[in-house]
C-alpha cells in the first residue's frame, strides 16, 4: 500500500532539486547571447534586449523599421495575431499570439500602446511587447449629444442609445459611427494616465484619467457653430483642431481641465491659396494635427473629395493636399507652407508621429503618410490604400501595390515598437 505522505515528500524533494539546478541565464556567455538573439522575431529580440545589461550590451539590435502599420491577420475582430509592415522597406513580419487581441478593434496609438475596443464596449490600453493592459471607463459612460442613427427619441447617454439598438449592432454602431480616435498620455500606467476620445455624429471630445469610472464631457457640444475634426497628445497637453480649424489645448493634469485657445479660426472670406479661402477649406477638408519638438505646429488638410458648387456652376476642383504651420510662440495664425523642416508625418487613427526624414532609409524632404479609406461597394468592403504625399514636389505616392498584403474591414494604424 502507498504511503500518501512518503509520495509527497519525494515530490517536494523533487522540486527542491529542480530549483537548485536551475541555470542562471546571466552567467550565459556573451557570444552565445548574441547568436539566439540574432534568431529571435523583432518584437521579442526588443524584450530580450532590455533583459539586463550584460544582455543588451551582447544583442545585435538591428535597426528598427519605424514607424511600422500594424494589420489584423484575420477579416474579422476574433484573431489574436497581427501583422506589422514597413511600407518604404517593404519589410513585415507576422506577432502572434496576443490574447488580449481577440475580439477587439484598434481605435488608437501611441508609441507601442493600443487603445483597444472590445465587443462590451470596454476600452483598454494594451503594451503589445509587455502585455501590460490599463482599463479605461466603458464607452457606455460617454455623454451624447447627438445619435449616430436616426431615432425619434431624445438620449442623453449611449445606455439610452444602446436600448434601442440590436445587440449584435452595438459593436458596429460604435466602432462605424460613434468612436473616430482615442489618444493618450505617454507611459501611461494604471495608477497614472489621461486619455481624450473623439466620438460622435459631429464629433465631440471627452476624458478620463486614473481614478475616474466614466468619461467626462470636454469642449463645446454639435448643436453650437463648429464640432471636432481631431485629436492629439503632445508633451503634457492634449490638443483639439475644430471644424473652424481652430486650435485648442487642454491641461488635464489637475482637479478641473484647462482651456486654453492656441490659433485662431480661419477667416471666412480670406484666400490662403489661389481661389482657396478658409469657408472652402473648413468645408471640404479633412483636418489632421501635428506638433514638432521645437513647438511648431502643422495642420494637414486632405480633400474630402466633395464637388465645390457656386452660384455660377460648378468651380475647379481645389488641391487636393494643403499643409499650413504655425509657432503659437509668436502667431496664432495659420499660414500655408511647403516645409517641414525635412520631416516625415504619420496620421490616422494614431497619435501623430513626426520623425526626421534622415531616419527612414530612401526617403527624402518632407512627406506625409496616410490611409485612404475605400469603400468597395462590389465586395461590401472597404479597401485601406496607405500612400504618402511629397510637400514640397506635390506628388503623391502608393504602397498598397507592393505590400501584397490585404488591408480590408480591420483599420491599419501607425504604430512604434518600444517598451515605454
Amino acid at each position: 500500500m502507498e504511503n500518501p505522505s512518503i509520495t509527497s515528500v519525494i515530490i517536494l524533494n523533487s522540486q527542491e532539486d529542480s530549483t537548485m539546478d536551475r541555470p542562471n541565464w546571466s552567467l550565459l556567455p556573451l557570444d552565445i547571447v548574441t547568436l539566439i538573439s540574432e534568431e529571435l522575431p523583432l518584437p521579442h529580440r526588443i524584450c530580450f534586449h532590455a533583459t539586463c545589461n550584460a544582455w543588451n550590451f551582447a544583442t545585435l539590435l538591428k535597426p528598427i523599421p519605424s514607424p511600422l502599420l500594424l494589420v489584423h491577420n484575420d477579416e474579422s475582430e476574433h484573431s489574436d495575431s497581427c501583422m506589422f509592415i514597413s511600407p518604404i522597406s517593404e519589410y513585415f513580419f507576422t506577432y502572434f499570439p496576443i490574447p488580449e487581441l481577440y475580439g477587439t478593434r484598434c481605435v488608437g496609438s501611441n508609441a507601442s500602446w493600443l487603445a483597444i475596443l472590445d465587443e462590451q464596449l470596454d476600452v483598454s490600453l494594451l503594451n503589445l511587447l509587455t502585455t501590460t493592459r490599463i482599463y479605461l471607463p466603458s464607452f457606455i459612460t460617454l455623454p451624447i449629444y447627438n445619435p449616430p442613427c436616426e431615432s425619434k427619441f431624445s438620449v442623453t447617454s449611449f445606455n439610452d442609445l444602446l436600448a434601442y439598438a440590436p445587440n449584435n449592432y452595438r459593436f458596429k454602431i460604435f466602432h462605424d459611427f460613434v468612436i473616430k480616435k482615442v489618444v493618450f498620455s505617454s507611459k501611461p500606467a494604471i495608477h497614472s494616465y489621461i486619455a481624450m476620445t473623439l466620438y460622435g455624429n459631429d464629433p465631440e471630445i471627452a476624458y478620463t484619467k486614473a481614478g475616474n469610472d466614466k468619461w467626462i464631457f470636454l469642449g463645446a457640444p454639435s448643436t453650437m457653430e463648429y464640432y471636432y475634426e481631431d485629436i492629439m497628445y503632445h508633451d503634457g497637453k492634449f490638443y483639439s483642431i475644430t471644424s473652424e480649424s481652430e486650435v485648442q489645448a487642454f491641461d488635464l493634469s489637475g482637479d478641473y481641465p484647462v482651456m486654453m485657445l492656441l490659433v485662431e479660426r480661419l477667416a471666412h472670406n480670406i484666400e490662403y491659396l489661389d481661389k482657396i479661402s478658409g469657408s472652402i477649406i473648413n468645408d471640404l477638408y479633412n483636418k489632421y494635427l501635428a506638433c514638432s519638438s521645437i513647438g511648431e505646429m502643422f495642420l494637414f488638410l486632405w480633400h474630402k473629395d466633395h464637388i465645390y458648387y457656386s452660384k455660377n456652376g460648378i468651380l475647379p476642383r481645389p488641391n487636393d493636399f494643403i499643409l499650413m504651420k504655425v509657432k503659437p510662440e509668436t502667431s496664432h495664425h495659420w499660414a500655408t507652407t511647403k516645409d517641414m523642416g525635412n520631416m516625415c508625418l504619420f496620421i490616422g487613427s494614431n497619435n501623430p508621429i513626426l520623425i526626421p526624414t534622415k531616419d527612414l532609409e530612401g526617403l527624402k524632404g518632407d512627406n506625409i503618410f496616410s490611409i485612404e479609406t475605400i469603400p468597395d461597394e462590389e465586395v461590401g468592403q472597404y479597401t485601406r490604400n496607405v500612400g504618402y504625399f511629397n510637400v514640397k514636389e506635390e506628388r503623391c505616392e502608393g504602397f498598397s501595390e507592393s505590400l501584397k498584403s490585404p488591408l480590408y474591414l480591420k483599420p491599419p494604424i501607425w504604430f512604434t515598437l518600444s517598451l515605454h
